[in-house]
This record gives C-alpha cells, structure tokens and sequence, in this order.
C-alpha cells in the first residue's frame, strides 16, 4: 500500500482500457430508462418538452458516468482492481489516475450548469436533488468510509436510480407527484439494487480487505435470497400496475427479460464456478437493459397507439 501511494504521487498508473470502459456504459441504463418511463408517463397526461426531456437525461447520464469515474479512481487508491491500472503507458488505452477525479469533476460541472437551467424551465426542487444526487454520487466511494463500504451502496443506488430519476422524468414536464408515478418507479429502484448486490456478491472475496458490503454482513445465501426477492418484485410491480390499469398493457413486455433473471440466478448457484460467478454481473448488466428497454418500449407504445 505505501508503494501504491507513493506511485499516485508521481502520477505513474494509467487506465489499461479506453474511457469508454471506464464509463462503464452497460450501467447507464440505469439512468437512461427510468427517464425514458418517467417521461412517457408525463406524455399519457400533457404534451412533452423534448429540449427539457435531453437536458435531464444528458445531465443525469454525466452524474452517472463521474460517479463509475470515482469508483474506479478511489478503489484504485484503496489497493482494489489494480489489474485494471499499469505502470506501462504503452500498454494503457485510458488516462492517467491523476487525470479521473478531473474528468470526473468536469462531468458535474457541466450538470450543475444544465441543472440550473432546468430549475429554471420547471422547478427549484431540481436543484435539491441535483445537489444530493450529485453528494450521494461522491460519496458512494470517496471519504474515509464510502457508503459502498459501509453496506449502503444497494439503498443508494435504489433512491436516486430508482424514484429520483423517474420522478425527475415526469415531474419536470410539469407534473405533481403522485402515487402512481412513485409505484411506476419501483422496479427501477429494485433492479439497480439487484445489480449492486450481483456486483457485491460476486466481490465478496475481495471487498473484505476494504470494504462491509451487503453480503458480508448478511451472508452470500442471504444476499442471494434478497437479490431473488428484489427480481421478483420488479415483475410483479410490473403486472399490479398493468392490472390495475396505472400503465399500458404493452408494459408486460418485461417478462421477455425473465430468462436473463434466471440466468442470472443460475450463476450464483451453489457449486457455481467462479468464471460462472464472475459472468453473473453481465448477466445483471443486461437483464437491466432488456428489462428497462423493454418497459420504456411498453409506456411509450402503449402512449402512441391511446
């Protein structure tokens, strides 16, 4: 650990993949579809302003992308993934450390600055959850106790990827809040848990030199009771919804993700190898995909054909 600081100090390490990797863009769906639900919902009950619609949208994507930056900048720093960083700039496709927490702080900046102007377009309470989304975003894996250290990295990323960013969606198109929109956001909240937890599961080995994640505390088996607990969940919010006639029918679309569920389980069953393990977080990766695709798809054609 002493070598590994003084090597930060003399800004030596650089990132072995691209930026792009970096970013990890199979994550972002998790703020790119509860916009798209959120705002499909505000087009069921008035007409949409598309500029406001791409401003929220690019500004929640940004706080995304800088939150994976200082993961990966302060794991690093914590002696985690050093796999991922080499001494060798020939061998490097990505930036220097030193350059991350940079290109990370660059990202906010630029929301602050569409946050404002959002503000102005709707309402002020967008700069109250620009500021704790932005707050809880850092310190999910800054400061001295990260809150992805501490057993909290689920319940973050379960209010701000799941009721914030839908309820953003709807509510800046000129919409109270209301019950509905909140149950619509729910299986947004409980799949980007479940992806944490995958993520957290799959780590358990290593977090323990740093980190008192979920399934530490818990146990694996518990971890994965609720990982299953919180898919199921996701679907059967799905259909209530669709029963009771809160969104389209064409929203149960979403069970044609259910395979990618259960493969998800299957790989974190008992006797699971670890390369099966491992795969287990792609696996949650694209369940989120296809199932935030797959309900956007349901609002908004259920919208259109109305």
């Amino acid at each position: 650990m002493t070598q590994i600081a003084m090597d930060f100090r003399s800004d030596k390490y650089y990132y072995r993949s691209s930026w792009f990797q970096l970013v990890r863009p199979m994550t972002l769906t998790g703020t790119l579809t509860p916009v798209l639900v959120g705002t499909g919902v505000a087009a069921t009950q008035g007409p949409i302003q598309f500029d406001v619609f791409f401003a929220l949208l690019f500004a929640a994507l940004l706080i995304q992308a800088a939150t994976n930056l200082f993961n990966d900048y302060y794991d690093f720093r914590n002696g985690q993934d050093q796999d991922k960083w080499t001494l060798n700039h020939a061998d490097a496709h990505g930036p220097s450390h030193a350059v991350v927490p940079y290109a990370a702080g660059s990202m906010l900046g630029i929301t602050i600055i569409i946050g404002a102007w959002l503000a102005f377009m709707s309402s002020f309470w967008v700069i109250l959850a620009g500021i704790l989304g932005i707050s809880f975003g850092f310190l999910y894996s800054a400061g001295p106790r990260p809150l992805c250290s501490i057993g909290l990295g689920e319940t973050v990323a379960f209010i701000f990827l799941g009721p914030v960013i839908t309820i953003l969606g709807y509510s800046v198109q000129g919409h109270t809040v209301d019950i509905q929109i909140a149950a619509i956001s729910l299986p947004f909240a409980m799949l980007i848990a479940s992806m944490i937890l995958t993520n957290n599961i799959r780590d358990m080995e290593k977090d323990s030199t740093f980190r008192k994640t979920l399934p530490a505390i818990l146990g694996r088996a518990r971890a994965i009771n609720i990982l299953v607990t919180l898919l199921s969940i996701a679907y059967l919010t799905v259909v209530g919804l669709v029963l009771y006639n809160v969104i389209a029918w064409q929203a149960l679309a979403v069970l044609l993700a259910l395979p990618l569920a259960f493969r998800l389980r299957w790989s974190l069953r008992r006797g699971a190898k670890r390369s099966e393990e491992i795969k287990g977080m792609k696996w949650a990766a694209w369940h989120h995909w296809a199932f935030g695709l797959l309900f956007s798809c349901g609002v908004w054609i259920g919208f259109l054909i109305s």
